[in-house]
């Protein structure tokens, strides 16, 4: 790993440094809690010789010395360059470049005004000497560990065994680091910044869609897993490899000729000028448990299951809108074991529209119904370990399975859920009516 640099600095030397924020970097994203948990570190160690605040990992390139650019620590120093302005404002001890670049991301925004808004109440105050001195104390006594590193791969490993030994970031930050590093070389700037947008949207969305923790925890990783009869309860970086595939530019093996075939055929297609015309843009059609491929592809893997999500769930004019309201929306649906059902229930019916469209929808999603609350009507409590070992199944139990195995929708609808013969608890009464219903056509009469 050629590291160019491994020492402690003060906060005056790295914010006099000319730091840059490249695009693959998230938004500025503390809340007032780790700002005023940062001020408080700072009040209380400030009677010590110097206070060490963690590490900085930055990246360089070999014969460039224009600027180096953050890889981790951003939260953490723009905190520091809005302490120091706010302690500084005329900036005569130190004038940072962090705050002189153009923040692009509305969430970067609003929050470096709150938080610098949070950090003037904290020391509005203090006399002007006794900000000169703390201000003092973080420029002089306030130190970090930087590492600089030549290489951007061997930087975002060693940011990664970092947050290994540490607080563990998300796994759909790590997963963007990693993709936006594999379209480093194949794609031009503008395309990552387009890629970076989106995902943020997805961490936040404006509206009330459904965001990355749910389509990837909650959906994509569980259906990916549940088809192979892997484990599939809980997403996180330990398993994010579930989301990492080839590069089709590197990769040379046979199976990959097909997928570099489709991608050839999908770009060129986008590419003929009569798109300017005839405005028929097509996506790359993805299938959930596909061969992952790196980088670009990966992104419009995400955002495409996004849109097929609020295509079934969430629209009020959703394909299966109604459906969920009838069947899987009651009094009991606060409970936990009932959310774990429906998203069992939900997960299946998205994989089966991932492979047959609309094609016997409303048909599929009964079948669906009938196997997922089959857990309802069996056991009295449910846990996540109780869908996920019922998930994964054996061949001819698992509907993920039946589904992954079928050439036609019929090879699904022939498929037989379990049949409870006595429901022993009352409060499952409404799905034994539903499952009633939807088998003989009308309400159980008993």
């Amino acid at each position: 790993m050629a590291i160019r640099s491994n020492q402690v600095q003060t906060i005056s030397e790295l914010l006099g440094r000319k730091l840059k924020i490249p695009t693959y970097q998230r938004p500025y994203k503390w809340l007032p809690k780790h700002v005023n948990q940062l001020i408080d570190d700072i009040l209380n160690h400030r009677t010590k010789s110097c206070y060490r605040l963690g590490t900085v990992v930055l990246h360089q390139e070999k014969g460039d010395n224009s600027h180096f650019d953050i890889v981790d620590g951003q939260q953490r120093l723009l905190t520091l360059t809005l302490i120091c302005a706010v302690l500084d404002p005329n900036r005569k001890r130190i004038s940072p470049t962090l705050l002189e670049r153009e923040f692009t991301s509305s969430i970067s925004i609003q929050n470096l005004k709150h938080n610098a808004q949070i950090i003037h109440e904290r020391f509005v105050g203090l006399s002007e000497s006794d900000k000169s001195s703390l201000l003092e104390f973080v420029l002089k006594k306030c130190e970090l560990i930087e590492v600089t590193l030549d290489n951007l791969s061997e930087a975002f490993q060693f940011f990664d065994s970092q947050n290994a030994r540490g607080k563990a970031l998300a796994p759909y930050d790590l997963l963007k680091a990693y993709h936006l590093r594999e379209m480093m070389d194949s794609s031009q700037q503008s395309e990552r910044l387009h890629h970076v947008k989106l995902w943020e949207q997805g961490v936040n969305p404006d509206d009330e869609s459904v965001n990355l923790h749910t389509i990837m925890g909650e959906f994509l990783f569980r259906m990916r897993r549940w088809v192979d009869g892997d484990y599939g309860i809980q997403f996180s970086r330990h398993n994010i490899d579930v989301f990492k595939g080839i590069n089709l530019e590197t990769t040379h093996y046979a199976y990959a000729e097909s997928m570099l075939a489709l991608d050839y055929a999908v770009n060129s297609y986008n590419a003929d000028p009569v798109r300017r015309w005839d405005k028929q843009l097509k996506n790359y059609p993805f299938q959930v448990d596909q061969t992952m491929i790196n980088g670009q592809r990966f992104f419009e893997y995400i955002q495409h299951y996004i849109v097929i999500h609020k295509r079934l769930f969430n629209d009020q004019n959703g394909l299966l809108h109604k459906f969920i309201e009838d069947y899987a929306v009651n009094e009991m649906t606060w409970r936990k074991g009932d959310r774990y059902v429906r998203n069992l229930f939900m997960c299946a019916v998205m994989y089966y529209f991932d492979k047959f469209g609309a094609i016997e929808l409303d048909s599929a999603a009964k079948i669906g119904y009938r196997w997922a609350y089959y857990l309802r009507l069996n056991l009295q409590r449910i846990g996540m370990e109780s869908i996920d070992n019922y998930a994964r199944g054996f061949e001819g139990t698992s509907l993920f399975r039946v589904i992954r195995k079928a050439i036609h929708p019929q090879q699904v609808l022939s498929f037989q859920p379990p049949v409870v013969e006595q429901v022993r608890f009352n409060n499952a009464k409404h799905v034994e009516d539903s499952i009633h219903s939807m088998i003989y056509g009308k309400p159980n009469e008993k």
